[in-house]
């Protein structure tokens, strides 16, 4: 899910309007089919607006880069700790790291929102030289409030080696768990994690 702003400073996100995204109707969950044209919707009709005047308006579609770190038969699991600012996600686990997408990750880019799932990364985990990510689906849930805003492009990003780590610390704790050790902490992911581990196979995408 979107990661918390940050000093209370004004900030500006990258949002679709729901009707470019979704011209036939919309879905709930975690898709594979139609990436490209989503992808392209938002290449063609994505802009910058205030988050603050987002965060209420489901006509508009906040995007979130959201990304699965994977290492051979291993998937990096993400725990969310008490000291991060945003509740909804407190003490929740996450197979996905990502956040809002801002006018800085746009410089020079061809592509802000692989721009922004790079940066996002970077901020939050080290990773080991050499990775290497790729779009496989998109995120949608217009049943809670939070994700009637919200609109999610999942990554899966292979690493070449296990070395991951976490740079906020306070905030987050991660290790690399089994596919089926995910499963089985199911109840504690939040949706968004949820809805990949219902809808792609880990280790064979």
């Amino acid at each position: 899910m979107p990661r918390e702003q940050h000093g209370g400073m004004p900030e500006d996100v990258l949002v679709v309007p729901r009707a470019a995204l979704f011209p036939a109707g919309g879905f709930h969950g975690f898709a594979r089919e139609g990436l490209p044209a989503y992808l392209e919707a938002i290449a063609r009709h994505a802009f910058f607006a205030p988050r603050a005047q987002v965060e209420e308006d489901p006509s508009l579609k906040q995007v979130i880069p959201y990304t699965v770190l994977r290492h051979r038969d291993r998937i990096y699991l993400v725990a969310r700790t008490r000291a991060g600012a945003e509740v909804r996600l407190r003490e929740k686990l996450s197979i996905g790291l990502g956040g809002h997408i801002t006018p800085d990750d746009t410089v020079d880019a061809t592509d802000p929102v692989a721009a922004g799932m790079e940066r996002e990364l970077t901020e939050e985990v080290e990773l080991p030289a050499g990775w290497r990510a790729r779009p496989v689906g998109v995120l949608n849930d217009d049943v809670e409030p939070v994700g009637r805003v919200h609109f999610g492009v999942v990554y899966i990003a292979d690493l070449p080696s296990a070395a991951v780590r976490v740079r906020e610390v306070r905030k987050l704790s991660g290790a690399f768990a089994t596919p089926q050790e995910i499963r089985a902490a199911y109840p504690r992911l939040e949706s968004w994690s949820q809805f990949i581990v219902d809808g792609l196979d880990l280790l064979e995408d």
